[in-house]
């Protein structure tokens, strides 16, 4: 039985030790990226251990793409951390201030005085920042020297696979995608949301890819670049988490038991592969310890695991945001298409959807205050209302509505709401709606989600 559903076994000890011996181990895009965001002594390790196996690694085109076209991004990402550690010392320090002030010691108590705490701080703010500014100079930014690169580009300098021929390769893999994608065969289908409002396209030599096929285009460079080298003994490094990789169940709590049996079934059938396995960065590490007496400190791999628990925590909070939006969007057009006779979904960007009614062009725009906290309800009330007035000029339309979602009641948001349009706005022209309002979630996945509006008004009559 084995035979007829190998996908769904774990390799055993000896087809493992097959593997460190004699497989080919190919990286994705993710375990070159996330160089850049640890510390020196545990890039290092993981790079001498992608050094030990040089005759052994490989990496797709595709992930040498994804790579050029992000690395400037990571690094930007990291680089700006010095300025929001020095805001954050700034911020603390001066609110300190203020609420000492606010106190007003020096008139009402004799004894307190502050001067010599505020002045420590100080002094110890100013070191930080004279520590800090030596470590920006010599860390990477995109202007500088990148040893990183360097390092790689040596390591996969003739390690890489070929470029596609055409587009129509491209083409072939991105339509089986799509049909792919709609029956959640892996891997790339927890993707598929990627693109559906503002279309993600890029072109790099002639050639246009979309973003939300870049594990299956990554996945089917694997397969060919095997098949063709006809290798027994295959190893895949991927920090994605998701679950289009790995085979996750409910018990006590999530629980990883491997590679998808799809996956491992597919790898199987399309080459002569005997032995396949998927590693995150951090049990590679572990593993080369005892299989290459590589000698990677626990610390390093410690730091692994936690950079990769938050950027998988960034990610959960990203795609349940995601979440909210597609059930926010999805109720407030079923409520919208009850009282205006044709919705359409607006590709071109702001506001998300368009009505007509007698040649007049009606915009709604739909926005979640869903773990908003006050700066934030202020960031998307001025920009949703600034932008709104822009557009109803320039795009001609009649009158533009923002329509407020929550999933949980929540008075004291719409409060805030209502306050900030006050305080912020002293006069505005055209047709600006606010809308705010509850969306009540069906119990059962065949029901749909009900958009209830709570609150109404126009801004200028408002005003």
């Amino acid at each position: 039985m084995k035979e007829q559903f190998k996908g769904y076994y774990n390799l055993e000890e000896k087809e493992f030790e097959e593997l460190w011996n004699n497989g080919i181990f190919i990286f994705d895009t993710n375990v070159l990226l996330n160089l850049y965001r640890y510390q020196y002594d545990t890039r290092d390790a993981l790079l001498k251990v992608m050094e030990k196996l040089t005759n052994r690694v490989w990496i797709p085109y595709h992930v040498g793409l994804e790579f050029q076209r992000n690395r400037p991004i990571v690094i930007a990402e990291q680089y700006k951390k010095f300025s929001e550690v020095k805001n954050i010392i700034d911020k603390s320090i001066l609110t300190m201030k203020k609420d000492f002030d606010n106190l007003q010691l020096k008139t009402r108590h004799s004894y307190i005085n502050p001067d010599k705490l505020i002045e420590s701080f100080e002094s110890i703010k100013t070191s930080f920042f004279n520590d800090l500014k030596e470590l920006e100079k010599n860390s990477i930014n995109n202007s500088s020297r990148d040893e990183i690169r360097e390092r790689i580009d040596i390591l996969f300098k003739n390690n890489i696979g070929l470029p596609p021929k055409n587009q129509e390769e491209i083409d072939k893999i991105m339509e089986d995608g799509e049909l792919r994608y709609k029956k959640n065969i892996p891997p790339g289908f927890k993707d598929i949301s990627k693109d559906e409002k503002n279309p993600d396209e890029f072109t790099y030599s002639n050639i246009t890819y979309k973003r939300k096929y870049g594990d299956l285009i990554i996945w089917k460079q694997i397969i060919k670049h095997v098949k063709t080298k006809s290798y027994k003994n295959i190893v895949f490094i991927t920090d994605d988490s998701k679950a289009d990789w790995l085979w996750k169940i409910e018990s006590n709590g999530p629980k990883t038991l491997g590679v998808r049996p799809e996956l491992r079934e597919e790898f199987y059938r399309e080459t002569n592969v005997e032995n396949f396995h998927i590693y995150n960065t951090q049990s590679f590490l572990s593993y080369a310890n005892e299989k290459l007496n590589a000698k990677v400190t626990e610390e390093a791999i410690q730091e692994v695991r936690d950079i990769s628990n938050i950027l998988r925590s960034t990610y959960k909070n990203s795609y349940r945001n995601l979440q909210i939006k597609e059930v926010s969007e999805k109720a407030v057009s079923t409520w919208l298409s009850h009282m205006f006779p044709s919705i359409e979904y607006n590709h071109q960007g702001y506001p998300d959807f368009i009505s007509y009614i007698d040649d007049k062009k009606y915009g709604f725009e739909i926005k979640s205050l869903q773990n908003t906290n006050t700066l934030g309800i202020i960031n998307i009330i001025k920009s949703n209302i600034n932008k709104a007035r822009h557009v109803l000029n320039e795009n001609k339309f009649h009158e533009i509505s923002i329509i407020f979602c929550m999933i949980e009641l929540d008075e004291e948001i719409i409060n805030k709401v209502i306050y900030n349009i006050k305080e912020g706005f002293s006069d505005i022209e055209g047709n600006i709606n606010i809308i705010i309002g509850k969306i009540d979630l069906s119990k059962e996945a065949d029901e749909i989600d009900i958009f209830y509006p709570l609150l109404s008004f126009k801004v200028k009559e408002f005003l």
